[in-house]
């Protein structure tokens, strides 16, 4: 943990500006809290050469994350794990997958989207057609939200991971997502620690 915190992010948000041959930054666990996050995403829009974007354990919020989500259309990988994010960034990850062909890996883990930011997310995907790997690990989704998503993987070519572990899937939920793996191209499905019975 390095805890550069709103300093350290006007720092980082100068190199995106400035720099364009930087393609990978991990910026993981640095206190970089909301006004960061803005910091970050207002950078990114104005850089067009990094394609990996690692900034978990920030504690950006919705409000931090959001313009990071908004700049992110050039991002091949993008990695907002344990941000505290609630589910209104649904709409803006609704409209980054909707614009980008380039994103493949969206790790989202440890957040609180819960069916309603499903909603959008599966509305994205649906969209999409370069994400390989989307990590949902504890988000809450619920069966409402595995559902959902489940409908969506349909129309998804080339997801080929997906982790939907600590979810509160229960039987009802899993079943439908079950009936439609055959119509997916999924190679890899976690769903550890849901509520599917003994």
């Amino acid at each position: 943990k390095n805890s550069l915190g709103i300093q350290g992010a006007v720092c980082i948000a100068a190199l995106l500006i400035r720099n364009q041959t930087i393609q990978s930054l991990c910026i993981n666990d640095n206190d970089f809290g909301t006004d960061g996050g803005e910091c970050i995403g207002v950078a990114l829009s104005q850089n067009e050469t990094l394609k990996v974007l690692k900034i978990s354990e920030n504690d950006l919020k919705s409000e931090g994350a959001i313009p990071i989500i908004n700049s992110a259309t050039n991002l091949d990988t993008l990695n907002l794990a344990k941000n505290n994010l609630r589910s209104d960034v649904g709409k803006p990850l609704e409209r980054l997958l909707k614009k980008s062909q380039v994103l493949r890996k969206l790790n989202l883990e440890y957040n609180e989207l819960m069916v309603h930011g499903s909603k959008f997310l599966a509305q994205g995907i649906q969209r999409n057609s370069s994400l390989e790997h989307l990590n949902l690990k504890g988000n809450v989704i619920g069966d409402q939200g595995i559902i959902l998503l489940a409908q969506s993987l349909q129309h998804a070519p080339n997801l080929k991971e997906l982790d939907v572990s600590l979810n509160e899937i229960g039987p009802t939920g899993f079943q439908k997502l079950c009936e439609v793996l055959h119509e997916t191209n999924l190679q890899t499905l976690v769903c550890n620690k849901n509520f599917l019975g003994d």
